[in-house]
C-alpha cells in the first residue's frame, strides 16, 4: 500500500472513531437522564422510630438464630466425621491386623 492508501485508511479510521465517540456520548447522555429520572421518583419512607426498632430487633434475633443453627450443623458434622473415623480405625485394627 502506498502513501496515499495509508493516508486514506487513516482518514477513514478517524471518521469511524468520530462517529463512535458521538454515539457513545449520546448513549451516556441517555443513561444519565434515565438515572436522574429513576432518582426523582423515590421519596422518604414513612416509617416510625418504633417500627425501625422493631425491625432491628427482629433482624438481630434472626441473625442469632442463624448463627445457632450453623453452630449446631457444624457440631453434627464433626460428630459424624468422628464416628466414621472411629469405625474405620476399629475395622482396621480388628479385621486387617
Amino acid at each position: 500500500m502506498g502513501t496515499l492508501g495509508c493516508i486514506n485508511d487513516m482518514m477513514r479510521r478517524d471518521k469511524e472513531n468520530r462517529e463512535l465517540r458521538n454515539r457513545n456520548r449520546e448513549r451516556m447522555k441517555e443513561t444519565r437522564d434515565r438515572l436522574i429520572e429513576v432518582g426523582k421518583g423515590r421519596g422518604l419512607p414513612d416509617v416510625s422510630a418504633e417500627e425501625i426498632e422493631h425491625i432491628r430487633k427482629n433482624t438481630v434475633e434472626k441473625e442469632k438464630a442463624d448463627r445457632d443453627k450453623l453452630f449446631r450443623l457444624k457440631l453434627k458434622f464433626a460428630v459424624v466425621v468422628g464416628v466414621v473415623l472411629l469405625l474405620c480405625y476399629f475395622v482396621y485394627v480388628l479385621i486387617i491386623k
